[in-house]
């Protein structure tokens, strides 16, 4: 009798050749060698949890977790990312004893047919069975998932509960009281699995104090495909890239696979869709070839490349923040010489700092800003994600200028970038605003030696659709002197590019971002609306002014 051999993405059958030598000379070792092919996938297929196989991202995922206390797990399509955590869940639910673990899903909906149903997989085959008794409960349908959306694991007396972020919306006492993780731990103390997190960190930062208790480990799953989320963005900022790998669809160019976060302590792992042999890989790279690079990032290497939220889809921080390195596309920032006319935007605020650009137009009118205040580095951030909205950070409190001070402030920023600004740019209505000696901010400005102009007073959404069309380009084409966005920024303005990336316009939700925005989009809307001009040496000359520079 023939034998066949069932064909396998990672167990590989022995070749034609192979089959007819063993047939013809060793019948005995080939039907050992059949029974074994067939049984390690047949043992795959019914007891994944113990006999199925590893993918490479799962492994870093497991670090992750092993070495911090939280583990952001970011995947392309098809990546194996849902499979993954919910293997380690009920790795830990097996391995452990006397624990508690909730898994957090969008809805019930996709709590039972994607969350529930994927633990359910991993479940141990001798419990896939309706199992009551004194320690435990586990009773699953395709239709409805767990019973009760819970089950508890009789060999190890550990309850898991399936919950919604609706639930945690709705009334978030829903935690109270709970500790999350094992009381014995041993490997794999996971007390907590959100599956595709969309919220705030109203969720998290209460599952942390759950999650103290028993040292217990927080796994958190996301696809960024439409982007990332305010809260994603606090564990991406600044991460430390410790592993890399070639990416084929990108003509081998190293990205990320395990990074570390600073600003939240935690492993970030990204999974791959060609690391998963079950995931139909040759079908996506086939889709994906020709596409722009960040659709490719994000499909294939589960890499954010924008903000869920934001206003300006084509900024990008690989395109239009550059540095005084060169990039890959062959372009740094400038040096700012005579060349350039100089502007200064500045928006004031009573409660708050004042907040300043420097930009800077070529011949070719390409806007580069060069400097922001207050910035980054020195102060701090302008706007945090809070709960449930953005906050003012460490660099919108005041630090007690008056105008006299602001005024010897911006020239020293100036002098120390080498530039004249030719027009300065403030907010029309608080600048008009009088003060108690009856000035406003335009007089006292002048009064030292500081010329302000009004900005344009056109709508918001007049102005936000203009400062789009300054990052206009096509992003199908490669990026060249005819297919390229108009503006760019230095790394330096960490929070006007954080501000760019965010910002949505969503009132007191988005308010704190809106300062840096505003510097922007008054710049924008400059000469009339039709942005700032760039002049020749002979043309500022005819356009001197008294005092204050040109």
């Amino acid at each position: 009798m023939e034998l066949k051999f069932t064909e396998h993405p990672i167990v590989k059958p022995p070749t034609d050749e192979e089959i007819l030598f063993l047939a013809q000379n060793e019948p005995k070792i080939l039907a050992e060698l059949h029974a074994a092919h067939e049984g390690r996938i047949r043992g795959a297929e019914e007891d994944p949890l113990r006999h199925g196989f590893d993918l490479d991202g799962w492994q870093r995922m497991r670090r992750g977790l092993n070495n911090y206390n939280e583990c952001l797990v970011l995947g392309g399509n098809r990546s194996g990312k849902t499979t993954g955590c919910a293997k380690m869940v009920m790795q830990a639910v097996t391995e452990n004893t006397d624990g508690h673990v909730v898994c957090f899903s969008q809805n019930a909906d996709t709590s039972v047919k994607v969350q529930q149903a994927a633990v359910w997989e991993m479940m141990p085959k001798e419990f896939r069975r309706k199992t009551k008794s004194i320690d435990g409960y586990i009773n699953f349908s395709m239709q409805n998932g767990f019973t009760g959306s819970s089950f508890i694991f009789p060999d190890t007396r550990t309850r898991v509960d399936f919950k919604t972020y609706t639930q945690f919306s709705n009334n978030q006492t829903i935690l109270e009281g709970f500790e999350f993780g094992f009381k014995n731990p041993g490997s794999l103390n996971i007390g907590a699995w959100l599956d595709e997190y969309l919220g705030d960190s109203a969720l998290v930062n209460t599952l942390r104090f759950r999650l103290a208790t028993r040292d217990s480990k927080l796994l958190i799953g996301f696809t960024p495909i439409d982007g990332f989320t305010p809260f994603i963005s606090e564990y991406l900022r600044g991460a430390e890239t410790l592993e890399t790998k070639e990416a084929e669809l990108l003509g081998n160019k190293k990205v990320p696979i395990t990074q570390y976060s600073p600003e939240r302590d935690a492993a970030v792992c990204y999974l791959h869709s060609d690391e998963n042999p079950f995931g139909g890989y040759e079908r996506i790279a086939k889709d994906l070839r020709g596409r722009p690079e960040n659709d490719i990032m994000v499909r294939a290497y589960g890499i954010p490349v924008k903000s869920m939220t934001s206003l300006l889809p084509l900024f990008s921080p690989e395109v239009n923040v550059l540095s005084d390195e060169e990039n890959k596309y062959g372009m740094k920032f400038p040096e700012i010489t005579e060349d350039f006319t100089v502007y200064q935007v500045v928006d004031p605020a009573g409660a708050r700092n004042y907040s300043a650009i420097w930009a800077a137009v070529n011949e070719d009118e390409d806007i580069y800003i060069r400097r922001e205040w207050p910035d980054r580095d020195t102060y701090g951030e302008w706007a945090l994600f809070g709960d449930p909205k953005w906050k003012y950070g460490p660099a919108s409190k005041k630090i007690g200028l008056d105008v006299q001070g602001y005024a010897e402030l911006f020239r020293e920023i100036e002098e120390e970038m080498g530039v004249e600004v030719m027009e300065r740019i403030g907010d029309s209505r608080f600048f008009a605003k009088e003060n108690e000696n009856n000035t406003d901010l335009f007089s006292s400005f002048e009064d030292h030696g500081m010329i302000f102009v009004p900005s344009d007073g056109k709508t918001e959404d007049i102005g936000i659709a203009a400062v789009d069309e300054w990052f206009n380009y096509n992003p199908n084409y490669d990026i060249d002197e005819a297919n390229r966005p108009r503006c760019f920024i230095h790394e330096d303005c960490k929070n006007l590019i954080d501000t760019l990336i965010n910002y949505n316009s969503n009132g007191k939700m988005d308010e704190a971002l809106k300062d840096f925005f505003d510097l922007i989009r008054y710049l924008r809307m400059s000469n009339g609306g039709l942005g700032p001009d760039h002049y020749t040496s002979y043309q500022m000359m005819a356009t001197v002014k008294s005092q204050g520079g040109y």
